[in-house]
């Protein structure tokens, strides 16, 4: 039992935006009357985590101030905990309208936030984490998440920053390529860490094949571990990507159960991996949706 509001399942309307967790437009990939909308996932995510009722009220509170399809959730599950990490594009930079300040400011009435990042630097995207303890307010919004270009590469790549009040610290370097076309490319990079051994190294174990039939995979260069992330899933990718990493029940039972629903879209997941004792282990997974 989830305790889901059932005016939390959406249906698509037409004028609805498709676009993955890059804000990359796409055009559905079935028949959208009667269907979900991805907003749907992130309220059942939040009811089967139990979440405080004031995160919803924070997620209504953005969209209705950024409008329909400006933001991307991402529902990550570390150590069986459920958070929820929010993630603002804006590919114009200085003349962005979705600015940290103005995000900041819609979320004001629920939790302050002290960081300030100068608005001449040529950040496109920004994101913050959502958890329970931010909704009770028992923390601040105490850390911003910074992304940047990475011009003069032969591979689309980025940066990000952490933004504490200790300062602006390097965190990871993503770079992205066609699944389709860059299949030797992407194990290269997946296989070229600081982390892994070389020798021995399974990268099937990394780079799943039922989920390399996708459109775009990232790989993830971070201080403590590394990640893949795979962008452009179908809804059986995403229910095999659920069920391998034993996500909850409830969750791998309704994406399952409104499957057909659900087939009009595509989605994102992410994977990060550490070796602990010797073997390769999954220490956070992801999946994404349009809010």
């Amino acid at each position: 039992m989830t305790g889901l509001d059932p005016a939390r399942l959406e249906l698509s309307a037409p004028g609805d935006r498709y676009a993955d967790y890059c804000l990359w437009d796409y055009e559905p990939v079935g028949p959208t009357a009667g269907r979900l909308r991805q907003a749907s996932l992130l309220w059942h995510s939040l009811a089967c985590a139990g979440a405080d009722p004031r995160l919803f009220a924070i997620c209504d509170a953005l969209r209705d101030g950024l409008g329909p399809g400006r933001s991307v959730w991402g529902a990550k599950l570390r150590d069986g905990v459920t958070t929820w990490e929010f993630y603002f594009y804006d590919y114009a930079r200085l003349d962005r309208t979705v600015s940290i300040e103005r995000v900041l400011a819609i979320l004001a009435p629920f939790a302050p936030c002290d960081l300030r990042y100068a608005g001449g630097r040529p950040y496109f995207m920004f994101s913050l984490d959502f958890d329970d303890a931010l909704a009770r307010g028992e923390r601040s919004l105490d850390r911003l998440n910074i992304y940047v270009g990475n011009p003069g590469s032969s591979v689309s790549s980025g940066l990000s920053y952490g933004l504490t009040a200790d300062g602006l610290v390097f965190d990871n370097l993503y770079s992205f390529f066609d699944a389709a076309r860059e299949r030797d490319a992407i194990a290269a990079k997946a296989a070229c860490s600081a982390h892994f051994d070389l020798p021995g190294l399974d990268l099937d174990a990394m780079l799943w094949p039922e989920l390399m039939r996708c459109g775009v995979v990232v790989v993830a260069n971070k201080r403590l571990c590394d990640g893949v992330y795979f962008s452009r899933v179908g809804i059986d990718g995403l229910i095999a990507f659920l069920d391998r990493l034993a996500y909850p029940p409830a969750i791998r039972d309704f994406v399952r159960s409104e499957r057909r629903r659900l087939s009009h879209l595509l989605f994102d997941v992410g994977i990060d991996y550490a070796v602990i004792d010797g073997r390769l282990t999954v220490t956070k997974s992801a999946y994404y949706g349009l809010l």
